[in-house]
């Protein structure tokens, strides 16, 4: 279970306020990321203009929808929509499989069969509807409007934004997917407060990702304002948020399809951490996974001489603070296994893997063709 239930009561006691306005320009059309805190009913307002006739599909998990599904439908139907269908996949990572996804298309085709009528996807939730309902949207009569309005903060600041969308195949994350630009993001910090703790901290891994590689002073806001970030305060959660959301924004401009330029840097940590969470069954979160994966890499740029021991130890004391794991259970965790899912990533070329390593906090480069012998003995110290 991925919500609190018991700290929605305390949701309804704010007006609604928008806080922030970030574009997104990509080649392929810009689009607007909207952050604000309870104002998810009211911020359906703002999609009016990406909603060109009355045809929702709206794409969810059971706890997120019975959580927010009603307060977005209601504002919904406040801008015209009348032809509003709820869909759910189930909670988790184990959902983003290839019989899902079919069951999404279905769910397009037998509620909006007439060609006239484009229905537009929403998803509503964290990272796993996201990604579906981006890869939905993306191949449903080869492409349709997505908007995404994630509830979870990884995808706050990492997954909604961007448009990489996909599900896993075969044990391998994210194995078929389309790139599919949202026409729009819509954040309500407040979803945030019924996200259970684990979930809070996993999000903070992709936080901690882009102060390492992107931003030092991110970095060093984490580290100073940790205990009001997990409180979920919501002055430093929206300066957070925004921060990454401008970061993220700023390198799909310059790189849209990873085509070997400034976006690989978001893929600092995920070499190895999509290697282990995908080796663990998912057991392991995304963040937790992630937060592995960044101390590994920088032990590799401490073994190649790109980066100082100190920069490590920061990490480390600063993914400790945020409750993220420094280290796994190897007991039903095989190095094996995870060489040999790493093989498979994507940042593989010519059969060479390819790492974002840190050299001083904010800044990075590339290494190629790292001896899997180091690798090997680098993962041996986590579990």
């Amino acid at each position: 279970m991925l919500i609190d239930t018991s700290r929605t009561a305390n949701l309804d006691k704010t007006m609604p306020y928008l806080i922030d306005k970030i574009e997104v320009s990509p080649s392929s059309g810009n689009y607007d990321i909207l952050i604000g805190s309870n104002w998810l009913q009211d911020s359906a307002s703002a999609l009016a203009s990406k909603i060109l006739m009355d045809n929702v599909l709206i794409i969810t998990n059971p706890v997120v929808g019975d959580l927010y599904a009603e307060s977005l439908i209601k504002g919904l139907r406040q801008i015209g929509c009348s032809h509003i269908i709820r869909h759910d996949i189930p909670d988790g990572e184990h959902s983003k499989n290839i019989n899902e996804y079919n069951r999404a298309q279905e769910a397009l085709a037998l509620n909006f069969p007439d060609p006239a009528s484009v229905p537009v996807v929403i998803a509503l939730g964290g990272g796993v509807v996201g990604d579906i309902s981006g890869f939905v949207a993306g191949t449903f009569r080869r492409g349709i409007t997505c908007i995404q309005v994630p509830t979870t903060l990884l995808a706050c600041v990492d997954s909604s934004v961007g448009g990489k969308t996909g599900i896993n195949f075969a044990n391998i994350k994210n194995l078929l997917g389309v790139f599919h630009q949202p026409q729009m993001v819509v954040i309500d910090l407040a979803t945030l407060h019924t996200l259970e703790k684990r979930q809070l901290c996993s999000g903070m891994a992709e936080v901690v990702k882009y102060g390492v590689v992107c931003n030092r002073q991110l970095f060093e806001f984490v580290e100073a304002h940790t205990e009001a970030l997990l409180d979920i305060d919501p002055n430093a959660m929206a300066k957070v948020v925004g921060d990454c959301c401008r970061i993220k924004a700023s390198v799909v401009r310059e790189d849209e399809r990873d085509t070997g330029g400034r976006r690989i840097v978001l893929n600092f940590g995920h070499t190895l951490g999509h290697a282990i969470e995908s080796a663990s069954d998912y057991r392991l979160l995304h963040g937790e996974a992630i937060a592995i994966g960044m101390l590994a890499a920088t032990d590799l740029a401490i073994a190649l001489n790109l980066c100082d021991k100190e920069v490590k130890l920061r990490i480390e004391k600063l993914l400790r603070k945020l409750q993220l794991p420094v280290e796994i259970n190897g007991r039903d965790l095989q190095i094996e296994s995870i060489m040999k899912t790493m093989r498979h990533d994507k940042k593989f070329s010519s059969g060479e893997n390819k790492f974002v390593l840190p050299t001083k906090l904010g800044t990075w480069q590339t290494a190629q063709g790292i001896a899997e012998s180091l690798i090997h003995k680098i993962l041996s110290a986590y579990l």
